[in-house]
């Protein structure tokens, strides 16, 4: 899949917002962090329905609050974080007829199932020992479960690949739902991490997620803004780019290989999720040193010159 608008939301909203069509819906509404408000907007807007997201007022990165805004969806602020955001959805979905869009849609997590799909296609249909991804409101750690489960139901596979849901320390209730072996998740009030994609203290498709998880033998971890953003400076310099969160997953992926859970000749794909342009101003402030409590370990800073081209030199 492409994902147009830049994230994985595209590959569930193309699917969900098919659906409200079917339905005869007029309006599609979701909470957002900022990938889904961008996603539902531009699917809404290529189906001519009208299209309303909820947002955390300050807590979405500029790159994905002007997608919705470009896209015409009516951006409602909320004074409060993304848990409000989500409560207030819901109940305008209840009451007033709005079709909701966020991954508890089981739509959503039909059209997110092809990720796994196309990642076991690509690989020849031999599974990779571990699959890890970014964890927030954990509908792909939920769609990727159900997406193993069929194709093994299928036999189209005949390893179980085990999911390594990670999400930031800040904001980690399904860490701490499974490290702790608790069988109700408990909130975070108020979740912080750079990583804005999965700043979500309350995620909605926990159950599903912890299923998934056990389904796989699969394991949840936390990871630092610091981990995260050294990390994501790893994935850019190669040329492929990704958002805080994204990188969530290769930070992830390599606290596992030190603690020896993730074995050295193990075959690993780490998800990334969202595109680099989602959130430069994480980006230029890593490399100019500007974030609090991230030291950057890997800081690319501009140098000023004057036009000597014996200057140039010195930077070969």
């Amino acid at each position: 899949g492409e994902n147009p608008t830049g994230s994985f939301k595209d590959r569930g909203m193309t699917v969900g917002i098919s659906e409200a069509n079917r339905l005869g819906m007029r309006v599609v509404g979701c909470a957002s962090t900022g990938n889904t408000s961008a996603s539902l907007a531009s699917y809404a807007g290529l189906s001519n329905m009208k299209s309303i997201v909820f947002i955390p007022e300050g807590k979405i990165a500029f790159g994905k609050l002007s997608q919705a805004l470009a896209y015409g969806a009516r951006v409602l602020q909320i004074n409060g974080n993304f848990d409000d955001a989500m409560s207030l959805v819901q109940e305008a979905s209840e009451r007033l007829g709005i079709y909701l869009l966020n991954s508890i849609n089981p739509f959503r997590i039909q059209g997110q199932k092809t990720i796994i799909f196309e990642l076991i296609q690509q690989l020849n249909w031999k599974p990779p020992d571990w699959i890890v991804v970014p964890a927030g409101n954990l509908g792909n750690t939920s769609a990727f479960g159900k997406a193993i489960y069929e194709l093994k139901k299928l036999r189209l596979i005949e390893k179980t690949p085990r999911i390594a849901a990670i999400q930031a320390e800040g904001a980690n209730p399904f860490y701490r739902l499974w490290k702790n072996k608790l069988k109700e998740l408990k909130p975070l009030k108020k979740p912080e991490t750079i990583a804005t994609a999965i700043r979500i203290g309350n995620p909605v498709s926990w159950k599903r997620a912890l299923r998934a998880i056990e389904l796989t033998d699969g394991v949840v971890e936390q990871v630092t803004d610091q981990e995260i953003m050294d990390a994501k400076a790893i994935v850019d310099s190669s040329g492929i780019g990704c958002e805080p969160a994204s990188a969530a997953s290769v930070a992830g992926a390599r606290k596992l290989l030190e603690k020896g859970i993730i074995e050295k000749d193990d075959v690993v794909v780490c998800i990334i999720t969202g595109h680099i342009l989602k959130d430069p101003d994480s980006t230029i402030n890593y490399h100019l040193s500007r974030l609090d409590n991230v030291k950057p370990r890997f800081a690319n800073m501009p140098v000023k010159i004057e036009p000597d081209i014996n200057l140039v030199k010195r930077y070969l």
